[in-house]
């Protein structure tokens, strides 16, 4: 029997996609994949998602093409397909297994992450669809996607310029509307005049018209299924039906394969049930409470495994350390040669520090504390431990301007203690990086301080027992590893980033804490304000007297060149600006991420040396960088920032003793970014601004949408599970202590995830 034997059994059974098991038009799209004709796969897509009605011609549509590509099947095709063999190995069946996924489109569901049936399973929605109750017309709003179901009145194909057009004209007993389908031309041959259809869309006004943008339909409503309807990241040549159609598959045959690797205690505790019945409810739920209900279970399992992540990592450097010396000397020698008085908050973070360095366990700690709070001095004093004990140090930055910083700071303190402090980065020249080389590996250097040069192959530290990351967010696992991959050696991480407990928990429970919650005394706090453009003109005068004074002041723009998208005035542009017309008789200079490494660093030594009088700047001068004489930070179009990114560009002023002003000029429409405004023109602290960003923007705001060191969840959020993430946290060091038996395939499955971690 051939392909055309198969069309003929088709139509006989009724067009119901049975004519073989495992389904016609599946079975069709195999035989397209095998012989690369994408006309048969495409047909097999249409197939599955037209009605009942239509399907007999597209059978005659399909049986034209076959004689127009001169279909021969090889001899030994079978026409029937092979039941499948189910064992608990299934789930790692890779996808193109599947009759319905050739090679073409498998190569779609990798650029989704999907490889596996397993990886089919958990590719979950991200969104829902209530299809339970049609929305009369009459009721519907204008930026609300519906569901209505009415009569096609009349309808009409029009060829614009570069789209094509079809209008439907629907009524039903509360009124008529215009249905719309772009660059759908095919659609047309579906509808039929007077005929019921069911239209998933949104309300929109287009040109003054009212118009119902269709995103998916149904020409038989007597079929109609009412349901929520789950809703999955697409890709091109991918439709949602046919990602429900593959899910549907692989849960109906494989889906009882899952196992569940919870606790029984802990799965009771919570009241989850079978792992493979969350994945069927959060596929197709019976209502949302179902929905979020499964979706708790799984984010919490998520965020589980994470926990358990990175007390594993902590718990393999737990083995041995280096012990560094008790000297009680050590800590008063370093206080007798700095040139001011430690915070009692410094003091307390310095004795925790020393305490971990003493004990024969590796130190991972984090100093957290507020832009100005003094952590580079902490960071002397563990260097300063760790050379007293015979050891190297090694302080990693994310940027050349933070790290120059860095050595200009430490270097002068450091020597006077008899340290050798050196800086490697990508513009040190290849003589230098090659006598900073092995001078480290002779051990002539006691402190090397550098971006992520110090992590490349040749770099190789003779005794190395500090390693120091600076703005560790900017960093991932894995790169902090390489900085300690061939020792010992004690990790110290830092960041001026406040960040709340729910986001510590999860990026840092592999370290232990340490938070440094007081200024300096003499600081004043930094008078922010925050107004529209108005006050522009007005802000130029007060910045011109600052000047007068002989102070100096930032100026941030979002973007370095004009985009047709965001109407901002681009730095360049702005500089320019500021040069010709408005600060004519002052020095103006300009810095932004594009400039190389040895431009922005000449641009910054200028603008610390005084030599500058405003500096017109992007966000690269958002961390490190230190000018006690500015007092002014205007930032322009501000509600383009959140408060964590917002915070960090005020901390670059008030660092010397004269009054600073942070003056945020913006265009804010929504409720949300005037209440960014309000709450950060009211409050310096940073762990306050840093809830409430979380609460406005979520934790993306902090480091990037794709910033490194933030792990990778593909259910739980942070904010949203914080009580999951509390919970996780607690549930994950009673497992390590023991608490609930064997988890070993628990651990297993977080080691998988740290090997995630590691690879970011």
């Amino acid at each position: 029997m051939d392909i055309r034997s198969l069309i003929n059994k088709e139509a006989k059974s009724g067009c119901h996609d049975s004519a073989i098991f495992g389904g016609f038009a599946a079975w069709v799209a195999a035989q397209g994949e095998v012989f690369s004709c994408d006309e048969m796969t495409n047909w097999a897509d249409r197939y599955v998602a037209e009605s009942l009605a239509m399907r007999p011609a597209l059978l005659e549509e399909l049986r034209a093409l076959l004689d127009s590509i001169d279909y021969k099947p090889p001899k030994e095709q079978s026409t029937a397909m092979a039941a499948p063999i189910i064992s608990k190995g299934s789930l790692a069946l890779p996808v193109v297994k599947m009759r319905q996924v050739g090679e073409k489109r498998a190569q779609i569901l990798r650029k989704l992450g999907v490889e596996t049936l397993e990886d089919l399973l958990f590719f979950l929605p991200r969104a829902y669809r209530d299809w339970r109750q049609p929305k009369p017309i009459a009721q519907l709003c204008y930026g609300e996607s519906a569901l209505i179901r009415a009569r096609i009145k009349e309808y009409r194909l029009i060829n614009a310029r570069r789209v094509q057009i079809l209008k439907a004209w629907l009524v039903d007993d509360s009124g008529m509307i215009c249905a719309v389908w772009y660059n759908q031309p095919y659609v047309e041959k579906q509808l039929q005049q007077d005929k019921e259809i069911i239209v998933w869309g949104c309300l929109e006004k287009r040109y003054g018209q009212s118009e119902f943008t269709v995103q998916e339909y149904e020409l038989t409503p007597e079929a109609f299924i009412p349901q929520i309807v789950p809703l999955y990241r697409g890709y091109a040549g991918l439709p949602q039906k046919t990602i429900r159609r593959l899910i549907n598959q692989v849960l109906t045959q494989y889906g009882h394969l899952l196992e569940d690797t919870l606790p029984p205690q802990l799965a009771l505790k919570y009241g989850y049930g079978p792992l493979s019945q969350a994945v069927q409810a959060l596929h197709a739920p019976k209502d949302f409470h179902q929905a979020e209900q499964a979706r708790s279970q799984l984010a919490y399992e998520e965020l589980l495994k994470m926990q358990l992540a990175l007390r594993l990592s902590r718990g393999e450097r737990a083995r041995q350390g280096l012990l560094m010396s008790c000297e009680q000397s050590i800590l008063p020698t370093f206080l007798q040669e700095i040139p001011f008085k430690l915070t009692n908050a410094q003091l307390r973070v310095i004795k925790e520090i020393y305490d971990d360095m003493e004990k024969a366990t590796p130190m991972s700690r984090l100093i957290q504390g507020d832009v100005g709070s003094g952590k580079t001095i902490v960071a002397a004093a563990a260097l300063y431990k760790c050379y007293k004990s015979s050891y190297q140090g090694a302080l990693m930055a994310p940027t050349e301007i933070l790290a120059q910083q860095h050595y200009n700071t430490l270097q002068p303190l450091l020597l006077k203690l008899g340290l050798q402090v050196e800086l490697l980065t990508g513009s040190t020249s290849s003589a230098e990086k090659r006598r900073i080389i092995m001078a480290l590996g002779e051990h002539k250097i006691d402190v090397l301080i550098g971006t992520h040069a110090l992590i490349q192959d040749k770099v190789n530290f003779a005794r190395l027992g500090l390693a120091i990351t600076d703005e560790q967010h900017r960093f991932g696992v894995r790169q902090r590893s390489l900085l300690t991959q061939n020792s010992l050696a004690d990790i110290l991480v830092m960041t001026a980033t406040p960040i709340p407990r729910t986001l510590a928990l999860t990026l840092y429970a592999d370290l232990r804490l340490s938070v440094i919650d007081e200024l300096p005394p003499g600081r004043k706090p930094i008078r922010t304000d925050a107004v529209d453009y108005r006050y522009e003109q007005r802000i130029y005068r007060f910045i011109e007297k600052e000047l007068q004074k002989g102070r100096q002041a930032f100026i941030v723009c979002p973007l370095v060149d004009e985009s047709e998208k965001l109407d901002l005035q681009s730095a360049v542009e702005l500089a320019q600006h500021l040069r010709e017309e408005v600060f004519t008789f002052h020095r103006v200079g300009l810095l932004h991420g594009r400039m190389k490494a040895p431009e922005k660093a000449g641009v910054m030594a200028s603008f610390a040396a005084g030599e500058t009088d405003v500096l017109v700047a992007t966000t690269v001068i958002e961390v490190g960088v230190n000018i006690p004489n500015a007092t002014v930070m205007l930032v322009r179009d501000a509600e383009r920032f959140g408060l964590a990114q917002l915070h960090q560009l005020r901390g670059r002023i008030g660092r010397g003793a004269q009054q600073s002003y942070c003056i945020l000029l913006h265009q804010a429409h929504s409720d949300t970014a005037r209440e960014r405004m309000r709450i950060i023109s009211q409050s310096n602290d940073g762990f306050v601004l840093a809830e409430a960003d979380l609460r406005l923007r979520g934790p993306g705001e902090f480091f990037g949408s794709r910033q490194h060191g933030l792990p990778e969840l593909a259910i739980a959020d942070v904010f949203r599970d914080a009580k999951l993430l509390a919970a996780a946290h607690s549930d994950a060091d009673a497992i390590m202590q023991g608490a609930y038996g064997d988890t070993s395939t628990l651990k297993l499955l977080a080691r998988e995830k740290l090997r995630l971690l590691e690879r970011n």
